[in-house]
């Protein structure tokens, strides 16, 4: 028996061996594979080891390369995330076209990190999940829903009003306007106000939305977080995955508190919100969402909503006060059309022409989702002639894209006039929301808010960039800026 086992363990250097050559092996076999999938699409070389990562990370010199690389090869090129793993990067409005056409799912490799918080919600199913889904929420951003937020808006934006007036300090504009969107969606979306604008008394739940946004923003950054077994272990996965508890555990007591609520009240006693909409909407069979189904649309809402509306106020804010003819302008347009008004309504927000093209001419330097990605369900023929096979991931730079000079003549100069009525913008040009089936529920909900928060801010403040710390575009999700995004606020 003695000897058996030592014959036996003689082996295991031969076994470990073995096992190792298999598994490089097929490694070897996954990049062959991936090459003759995109042997359509030339592009920059990859390191053998780290790929095109060195050279396309998410700060503003590998967006601006994203950039130049589209023009260099064609629309479309490979990019290589390690010796194994690849993408397509789809950049030209040719090939966007037929990226974004079809129901194709989202790149789970690209969003899996969200999903113990947001679940299975629009932003990361697919198939008949999402039509259904989709179909259902659809009312709940209906013109005459949206009516009602209005005065909410209003009233949270003058939180932060008074908030900047008390400062004589540059403000770094993302953090608050970040909560002044959060302050906005729990009220829209649940009714409760949670008082988050006043930092000293944030509730628990708010805390935890804001806890997760940012750890999902440095496990990005760290590949060895990317693995979740040993994410749960490190100091950040710990607190991420108590406040998606803390998260889940409020939405959860909400939802059950609002369908008491819906059997309780007497009809017509209150508006009708997102909450509502999602609670009592019903499919073609009668079958409405699962309480599990409402509280992940509920969660990928708030992620999807208040981040990426924070990132669009305040590159919008940073533009005018980058361009104090324009600011001036859009002030001059609040004070006609708006005078001296405090209760601020849905025509009156639409009647703001020219402060909503500042606002999508800032959108289109300024993607606040700088990428977006899919996952081929089956072939795409381009009509070049190459192919996408089925199961490629996909990845569209709305921010190269909407710099493209292919595209847009002196892409890096901020004009509104490009968004006048005489010039007719195309959905293929203009992506902030992406397009097709698949683009931005949210979209009017969004316009909504930024129609109402960017002109009290310009009525009530001169803007000025603060010049001892400029900011620094940087793709993490949402387009942030990398050292913050610091305006002076002078009242007026």
């Amino acid at each position: 028996m003695a000897t058996l086992t030592l014959t036996l363990l003689k082996f295991i250097p031969v076994f470990i061996i073995l096992f190792i050559i298999k598994k490089l092996y097929g490694l070897y076999q996954r990049r062959k594979a991936l090459q003759r999938a995109l042997k359509d699409f030339p592009g920059p070389a990859p390191h053998w080891l780290w790929g095109n990562m060195k050279e396309l990370t998410g700060d503003y010199q590998g967006m601006l390369r994203t950039v130049e690389y589209a023009k260099k090869y064609n629309g479309a090129f490979p990019v290589w995330m390690g010796p194994t793993d690849a993408f397509l990067m789809t950049v030209n409005p040719s090939t966007v076209k037929y990226v974004l056409s079809g129901t194709d799912p989202k790149d789970e490799f690209s969003y899996a990190l969200m999903r113990p918080w947001i679940g299975d919600g629009l932003l990361l199913s697919g198939g008949k999940k999402w039509d259904r889904n989709r179909r259902l929420m659809t009312p709940a951003f209906h013109q005459d829903i949206l009516k009602n937020y209005v005065k909410i808006f209003y009233d949270s934006s003058k939180i932060l009003i008074e908030k900047w007036r008390e400062t004589t300090e540059p403000v770094e504009t993302f953090h608050h306007i970040s909560l002044l969107t959060l302050d906005s969606m729990m009220k829209c979306l649940f009714g409760y106000n949670s008082d988050c604008q006043n930092e000293s008394t944030r509730h628990p739940y708010i805390q935890g939305v804001y806890d997760v946004s940012e750890l999902i923003v440095k496990r990005i950054t760290n590949p060895f977080h990317h693995n979740p077994f040993i994410y749960k272990f490190t100091e950040n996965g710990k607190k991420f995955y108590k406040a998606c508890e803390v998260i889940h555990e409020h939405s959860s007591k909400i939802i059950s508190d609002r369908k008491q609520l819906l059997r309780t009240e007497e009809k017509g006693s209150r508006n009708t919100d997102f909450l509502d909409i999602l609670i009592n909407s019903r499919d073609e069979d009668g079958n409405g969402m699962s309480d599990t189904e409402i509280q992940d649309e509920v969660d990928t809402f708030m992620f999807e909503g208040h981040d990426s509306t924070a990132s669009t106020l305040s590159w919008c804010l940073y533009n005018l006060a980058k361009h104090p003819e324009y600011q001036e302008r859009c002030r001059e347009e609040v004070k006609e059309k708006w005078g001296n008004k405090d209760e601020i309504t849905w025509e009156d927000i639409n009647k703001l022409e020219y402060t909503l093209m500042c606002v999508k001419e800032s959108m289109r330097m300024f993607a606040p989702v700088p990428n977006i990605s899919r996952c081929t369900e089956k072939d795409i023929l381009l009509p070049d002639g190459r192919l996408i096979p089925a199961g490629v991931r996909m990845g569209v730079s709305i921010y190269a894209l909407q710099r493209n000079p292919d595209v847009w003549k002196d892409p890096e100069i901020y004009d509104p006039s490009r968004f006048s009525s005489e010039n007719k913008v195309s959905a293929l040009q203009f992506m902030a929301f992406s397009m097709g089936p698949r683009n931005c529920i949210g979209m009017q909900f969004a316009l909504t808010q930024i129609k109402v928060i960017i002109p009290m801010i310009v009525r009530n403040f001169h803007l000025d960039l603060d010049p001892e710390r400029p900011a620094e575009p940087e793709s993490m999700l949402i387009l942030r800026s990398k050292n913050g995004l610091y305006l002076k606020a002078t009242p007026i």
